[in-house]
This record gives structure tokens, C-alpha cells and sequence, in this order.
């Protein structure tokens, strides 16, 4: 499909989104799962020996090689400075007419102009990611069970070694406070033998175009937790089948937020509960994020004491205020696009008019975070 599509672009774009080093057979294994191998422009009879050879190589005789190789029989491969790669990664595909939703809205953020492509899907979905998160909030809470979430901010972390691929969007903690008697809370020591962590990614659409890279960027993301999501609101239909399959291959589950109803927002695939946690992958997300290591240490001392400190973790909205929320979110008409060209930040004479309407809901998103809320380029 691509000349400048190499076996040693295909081995970094998939060991970007890999859950840890993967031999080569692994390796084209995993890629041909995310439909990288389709960007080649040739293959041969067997790609794995060709993807083997050409890594081995690299990673041996190029001092700039994007690539660790691990000791073992067989070798396993991982990748140097994930972060570099993933923007060498992201402007091949750029050139190659494949920029992924998650390396373009990072491009809108920072245009004057966006491309009205971009525009009519903001018409389509006026909202951004993060101000999902009170709608999941709410469902952890009274569909999940009690489930209690915290949203992660990745531009917190260490910018060394930012990755998406390791930040979940949220993660979430149960504990029976109410549910089990103090003396039997008691016998089971630091409590972990009871506690349940989970990991969200959250998406505004899954469709065919995102499916993949959605889906496998929770299954790196969410490798720590006891249960991990993939949360969205609008999933295609015609995906819904690839999604059930996905999920009982790598028991991620799938959540379906119905964002004008929240009570229909329900649980489409169940993710399948590890019996402990990660702690590799854990410590080194702790390593990165202080809102992860915040979050571990509330945890710890709300199971120490047996006494949850909710105001520690994003509060679970009600129903009236999901929507409040809804109803400033109104469906842009196309015709009002041009009114949209121009970014909105604070202070500026443009952000009355539009801003204001969706104001009022956006502020109880930020009021029931517990975190200022941005007047996000609409």
C-alpha cells in the first residue's frame, strides 16, 4: 500500500502498542491483529522471517535503532524512546493519508484554521473525551456497583516518557465498606485480597476506522487493572461483533455509554477479572503519573481504616445533572461551521455566543470533578 511503509515501521507502530516485548513471531502476529501488515507494500511468503531479520539487524548494527533487544531464546524486542516513535509514527502515517483521530485532534489544538473535516465532526460530537468522564462516574457507581473512579491527567506525567499507551483515561477502585462485616475486613490483613482495580479508555465513537487502535490501546493501558474498558458512547453497529471477539480473545470489556439516557448505558462485553493486579505495570504508571500515585495512596489508607474518603475520587454526578449536561451539548448544523474556524480561549471577545450556551453544563462537569475546567476550542 506504502513504499515508505517498512517491516521496521510495522515492528515500532505495533510494539507502541503492545502490553510488553514481544518476540518476532509475536510480534507480526500482533501487528496483523491491528492491520498493520495491510500497509506493506509487499510482503513475501513468510513476513515474520523478513519482520525477524530486519529488527535483529537494526537493533544490532544501527546505533540509532528505535529498538531494545532482550536477552532470551527466542529474542524479545521492545521499543527505546516510545514517545519519539510514536511522533516519527504519527507523521509516516500522516504522509500516508492515515492520521489517527487521537494524532489529529492533537493537530486541532493547536491550529487557527482546523480543516472542516475536523469541524463537521465536532458538529457531530461537541464534546471532548474528558467530559465523558462524569457519565462514567455515574455508571461505574450504579451500573458497575460501587465502583469509585478517578480521572488520570496523562499531561501530568513525566514528559520523558509520556505515552497514551500507558495512561488509561480513568481507573477506578472497589472496596465492600458497607457490604461485609468489620471483623471479617479485618482477617483479610492489607485488604487486597477483596480489592477490585479497574482501567477505562475512554472514546467518543468506536467505528471501523478506530477500532483496532481503540481497542488495543486499552489492552496496553488497562494490562495492570483487575478488569479493563473500553468506554464509549456512539459504537457503531457494524462493529459490534469484531468487538465481542476482540473482548473474549483479550478480555478487555466494552462499555456503552447512552449519554441523552444514562440508565441505558450498559456493559456489552464483560472484561474478564484477573486474580491479582499487575504489579509491574502498576508501579511503573506510578512511576510516570502523580494522579496515579495519588489515587494508589487513597486506596491504601480507605482499606487500611475500612472508611471511604470519597471527596479523594471524581464524584458520581445525578441523573439531573448528566442531563443538564446533555442538553447543552445541542448537534452543530453544518451551516454554522464557519462560525467555527476560529479557537475560543479565555477572555477572548468570540467566546460569547456558542461558549456561553454549553457553559452552564460544562460547569457542573468541572464543579463535580473537582478540577478547573478549560474552555476547550470547541
Amino acid at each position: 500500500m506504502a513504499r515508505n511503509y517498512t517491516f521496521l515501521k510495522l515492528a515500532e507502530e505495533a510494539l507502541l502498542s503492545a502490553p510488553g516485548p514481544l518476540t518476532s513471531n509475536e510480534l507480526w502476529e500482533f501487528a496483523v491483529q491491528l492491520g498493520l501488515d495491510k500497509k506493506l507494500g509487499s510482503q513475501g511468503l513468510t513476513p515474520w522471517d523478513s519482520l525477524n531479520a530486519r529488527v535483529i539487524v537494526d537493533s544490532r548494527d544501527n546505533p540509532a535503532s528505535s529498538f531494545i533487544r532482550h536477552a532470551g531464546r527466542p529474542a524479545k524486542f521492545s521499543l527505546k524512546d516510545p514517545a519519539s516513535t510514536r511522533i516519527s509514527v504519527a507523521a509516516l502515517n500522516a504522509d500516508l493519508g492515515k492520521v489517527e483521530e487521537s494524532d489529529t485532534e492533537e493537530i486541532e489544538s493547536q491550529t487557527l484554521a482546523p480543516e472542516i473535516a475536523t469541524l463537521e465532526r465536532i458538529a457531530k460530537y461537541p464534546y471532548r473525551e474528558r467530559e465523558l468522564h462524569t457519565f462514567l462516574s455515574w455508571f461505574a457507581k450504579f451500573g458497575l456497583g460501587a465502583v469509585l473512579t478517578k480521572t488520570i491527567f496523562h499531561e501530568s506525567s513525566s514528559k520523558k516518557n509520556w505515552t497514551e499507551w500507558l495512561h488509561p483515561d480513568l481507573v477506578g477502585f472497589w472496596f465492600p465498606f458497607k457490604d461485609y462485616n468489620p471483623e471479617l475486613l479485618a482477617l483479610s490483613g492489607n485488604g487486597l485480597s477483596i480489592a477490585r482495580f479497574y482501567s477505562f479508555e475512554m472514546k467518543r465513537e468506536i467505528t471501523f476506522g478506530n477500532l483496532r487502535e481503540s481497542f488495543f490501546q486499552a489492552v496496553s493501558n488497562s494490562s495492570w487493572a483487575h478488569e479493563g474498558y473500553l468506554v464509549a458512547p456512539n459504537i457503531d453497529e457494524s462493529v459490534r461483533g469484531e468487538l465481542t471477539r476482540l473482548s473474549g480473545s483479550f478480555g478487555i470489556g466494552v462499555i456503552e455509554l447512552v449519554l441523552e439516557d444514562p440508565e441505558k448505558s450498559e456493559v456489552l462485553c464483560p472484561a474478564k477479572r484477573k486474580l491479582e493486579i499487575d504489579w509491574e505495570g502498576a508501579n511503573k504508571l506510578a512511576k510516570e503519573n502523580p494522579d496515579f500515585r495519588q489515587f494508589l495512596t487513597s486506596a491504601r489508607i480507605d482499606i487500611a481504616n475500612c472508611k471511604l474518603h470519597d471527596t479523594e475520587y471524581d464524584s458520581a454526578p445525578l441523573l439531573e445533572d448528566l442531563k443538564t449536561i446533555w442538553t447543552t451539548w445541542k448537534p452543530v448544523d453544518k451551516a454554522s461551521l464557519t462560525a467555527y474556524s476560529q479557537p475560543i480561549w479565555p477572555g477572548s471577545r468570540i467566546q460569547s455566543g456558542r461558549q456561553s450556551a454549553r457553559q452552564s453544563g460544562r460547569q457542573i462537569a468541572s464543579n463535580l470533578a473537582g478540577q478547573p475546567h478549560p474552555i476547550w476550542p470547541l
